[in-house]
């Protein structure tokens, strides 16, 4: 016979065990978030880093001076979906194999190399931790695992379903993404939500394991990937393309926000959530993609 007693007493059990679980994960945010409210305000306050000096003097880029590039081997380097990380892997502000990597170093490195508040860093590295298998450390090529940073309708590679390794980019896709510039130099908040309403669209008719259906965090995780492009580089064209098709900075770049304090997490928010509400993938075509759409339904 069901006891009543015991019944309460497991659930109690259950619950005391699952609090005991997500503690450590409340206090992180709790804490990542006050240190963050802390930068955000500061920032308001201070002058932006000036020109040239976005970057601190003895650290990678400073003065738009970056270590020498030296492109990936396919199938020696490890390397991830995020040419954030790739980058500077493939510059040696990260180790050049790609693997082995702390999220220390992980954090350190994007936090100076893309003038991030150290919230921001630490909350972009936090994400990898899901793959530690208590190592301490991953490989790049571990982030190929599906909505950890890789994410289905990518703005420069095709779903994990028809492409299993996520750690290069595919130049068609880049091109499209970077075309939708409309002043033909940079891309606007608008060409951002745009391109990403196509991909959703495009991506969840072809993908029968479409993923980011009724997943509203991880649209939002892509909707913020292009919210850093656009703070980052200005969505800047001609940059962006040397540095999402080729891992690579351009001669003599630094990052176009200036923040005294590093680009925050709250700043990062609302650049992506006036993407994320502005995206409809029921939108009208531009004349280019309608082409596109034709051809590929033919």
């Amino acid at each position: 016979m069901v006891n009543l007693f015991t019944t309460l007493l497991g659930i109690f059990r259950r619950l005391v065990s699952l609090s005991m679980t997500l503690a450590p994960f409340l206090i992180f945010v709790i804490w990542l978030h006050t240190r963050d409210l802390f930068f955000s305000i500061t920032n308001l306050f201070l002058s932006s880093r000036r020109a040239g000096r976005v970057v601190p003097p003895g650290r990678p880029g400073h003065r738009g001076v970056w270590p020498n590039y030296v492109a990936p081997t396919i199938g020696s380097e490890s390397r991830s979906p995020c040419p954030g990380l790739n980058s500077l892997a493939n510059h040696g502000i990260l180790p050049r194999d790609g693997r082995h990597i702390t999220y220390k170093q992980m954090s350190h490195a994007i936090q100076h190399a893309y003038n991030l508040s150290p919230t921001l860093a630490d909350q972009l590295t936090a994400s990898a931790m899901e793959l530690d298998q208590g190592r301490g450390w991953i490989d790049l090529y571990d982030l190929n695992a599906l909505n950890v940073i890789q994410h289905d309708a990518s703005f420069t590679r095709p779903d994990i379903a028809f492409c299993a390794d996520q750690s290069f980019p595919h130049p068609d896709l880049v091109d499209r993404f970077l075309g939708q510039a409309s002043s033909g130099e940079s891309l606007s908040l608008d060409d951002i939500a745009y391109f990403s309403g196509l991909r959703r669209a495009e991506c969840k008719r072809t993908n029968g394991q479409y993923s980011l259906t009724w997943s509203f965090l991880h649209e939002f995780f892509g909707s913020g990937n292009g919210a850093l492009m656009y703070s980052i580089f200005g969505g800047n064209v001609k940059d962006l393309r040397i540095w999402l098709a080729e891992g690579r900075f351009p001669d003599g770049w630094e990052p176009k926000n200036r923040e005294a304090l590093g680009h925050s997490i709250a700043q990062a928010q609302i650049t992506s959530l006036a993407i994320e509400f502005n995206i409809n993938e029921k939108q009208k075509l531009r004349p280019r993609d309608a082409d596109y759409a034709r051809l590929n339904e033919a």
